[in-house]
């Protein structure tokens, strides 16, 4: 667990990293940002917005000091948006980008995964709407419902495109073929100006819910692998690359 302080000597209190904390547990005080004791997971969402570089992960500097290009540039500059402005992007990108996704690897070359794009912010809303009625329904994911009672949207943050990966269950690579080819999805359309964000509670709900799953197009015998929120980010640009840590890889030579 990344354990994250502010430098308050370059914190100038613009309220950036409490308004990005996706989690919700960022509060401003007089001192400025504080984190109190709440369950940060370490995404390091408010290093990447901070205008003065200010938030500093077990005591160092929490971003990458030098610029990057090219792929590598667009792998480590690709962030999670739970921010959206409401016009749906342009169709013809978001289906060129799931084209191009057939480009990816697939097992045995089957590419038995399927879309399905819920397309502009009213048709999100209703599937929203679907999920948190199965939640109170069923008592699944009640945090869920608590937070939609409080004001708070982390189904769909708000997104006015999503796009659904499912595949057959008996399929040679279940689930792994969908997520090479959202992943490859994704960084399309990051690198045409969208945002994005994996949207994990919409993927169990909508592989839970039958009448989800009518909704959206999604047969029984399939597997929902994977659901990615998109649309034009809203607010400023990320300042920053939040530093990672290396791979833990072992080695066999």
């Amino acid at each position: 667990m990344v354990y994250i302080t502010f430098d308050r000597s370059q914190c100038v209190k613009c309220g950036a990293c409490v308004r990005v904390c996706p989690m919700g547990h960022l509060a401003m005080t007089d001192a400025g940002p504080d984190i109190g004791r709440g369950g940060c997971m370490g995404c390091l969402q408010c290093a990447a917005v901070c205008p003065r570089d200010a938030v500093r992960a077990d005591g160092k500097r929490a971003t990458v000091p030098e610029p990057f290009d090219s792929l590598e540039g667009l792998v480590m500059s690709r962030r999670s948006v739970r921010s959206f402005k409401p016009e749906p992007p342009d169709r013809k990108t978001v289906q060129w980008a799931l084209d191009r996704a057939g480009y990816a690897p697939s097992g045995k070359n089957q590419r038995l995964h399927r879309f399905t794009v819920v397309y502009g912010r009213e048709r999100v809303e209703a599937v929203r709407t679907m999920a948190l009625d199965y939640c109170r329904q069923s008592g699944y994911a009640p945090e869920l419902v608590k937070m939609a009672d409080k004001g708070r949207d982390p189904v769909t943050c708000g997104a006015p495109v999503l796009v659904l990966a499912w595949s057959p269950r008996d399929s040679v690579n279940p689930g792994t073929d969908s997520v090479l080819a959202m992943g490859t999805a994704e960084l399309l359309l990051v690198s045409r100006g969208l945002g994005t964000c994996w949207a994990g509670y919409l993927r169990r709900l909508a592989d839970r819910s039958a009448a989800l799953r009518e909704t959206l197009g999604i047969p029984e015998s399939c597997a929902v692998d994977c659901c990615l929120m998109v649309g034009r980010p809203a607010g400023a640009p990320y300042a920053n690359i939040p530093l990672r840590p290396a791979a833990q890889a072992v080695w066999v030579d």
